[in-house]
């Protein structure tokens, strides 16, 4: 038996679980709102918490994530989940001094760069394409004006890099600013060193299920839940045609992406996780394994 074996027969999810505690969510846009249920609902984490409760827009209005962030100090114990201090910061860039501070202890879902960028272009609610920007809370949301997409791809591309680099953007009407090679590797080391846990957006039902496998905790039938569809008239999530870029790719985003779903792949083979395996997370989340 390898020693790589022995360890994990050793280390509890328990104990995985406490080492990356506080849990810190990394959201980067578009990769998945619904992933706070996952970590509101793990036992210990928000005992305040409703039972039952999903984080979505009936409960918490159009600016759910604002709303549900506010409730994180009073509902959950901060020496396991981290609260940001202003819940309006919903999408963090990661300064030296929040890294080394959560270094070890962040969860995040990545998602393929390209189709990122287009689910926010096609977002029927969020209205990214506004300029200037517009808060999901603002009682006014009527644009100014829609960007093009040569503005939307030069300050909503690269989004992953931008935010495990720190590199918060500028407001959408001044210039955009794209990551430098340092940037990216900066992204990269980040990425490898300081996360607890990544997860593929486009691998939902296998991130959560790996999710349980490393930390415990039973599925759940929220957890499995798009409370954030692209399209909230259809309430469906699409894929997307990505000829509308003409040709572009997110020359930054994709070599972060591609060492996240390294990282993954490489956790379902140590944690033994496939959807053969999950069928019992499946179940107990009441899954119809048909559709």
């Amino acid at each position: 038996m390898d020693l790589l074996q022995r360890h994990l027969e050793i280390e509890t999810a328990e104990m995985r679980r406490m080492k990356a505690s506080p849990m810190f969510w990394l959201h980067i846009p578009k990769c998945g709102s619904s992933f706070y249920n996952t970590l509101v609902h793990m036992p210990g984490n928000c005992n305040g918490w409703p039972e039952n409760l999903s984080i979505n827009d009936e409960m918490f209005s159009k600016c759910f994530e604002v709303g549900s962030r506010a409730m994180c100090p009073v509902w959950c114990d901060q020496a396991r989940l981290h609260c940001d201090q202003n819940p309006h910061a919903t999408h963090q860039f990661l300064d030296e001094e929040t890294y080394q501070i959560y270094k070890g202890k962040f969860v995040a879902l990545f998602r393929q760069p390209e189709r990122r960028l287009l689910s926010a272009w096609y977002d029927d609610s969020d209205i990214f394409r506004a300029n200037p920007f517009i808060s999901a809370c603002a009682e006014n949301r009527t644009p100014e004006r829609l960007m093009s997409m040569d503005e939307f791809k030069g300050h909503y591309g690269s989004w992953e890099t931008k935010q495990l680099a720190g590199k918060a953007p500028p407001p959408t009407q001044a210039p955009a600013q794209q990551p430098q090679q340092a940037d990216v590797l900066m992204a990269l080391e980040r990425l490898r060193e300081g996360f607890a846990f990544v997860g593929l957006q486009e691998e939902w039902s296998l991130s959560i299920c790996l999710f349980h496998a490393k930390f415990g905790g039973p599925c759940r039938s929220l957890e499995f839940l798009d409370t954030r569809p692209d399209n909230r008239r259809t309430n469906a999530t699409s894929t997307y045609d990505t000829a509308i870029l003409n040709g572009w790719v997110d020359e930054s985003d994709r070599p972060v992406y591609a060492e996240a779903v390294k990282i993954f792949n490489a956790d379902l083979e140590k944690f033994g996780v496939s959807h053969e395996s999950c069928t019992a997370c499946y179940e107990e989340a009441g899954l119809d394994l048909t559709l």
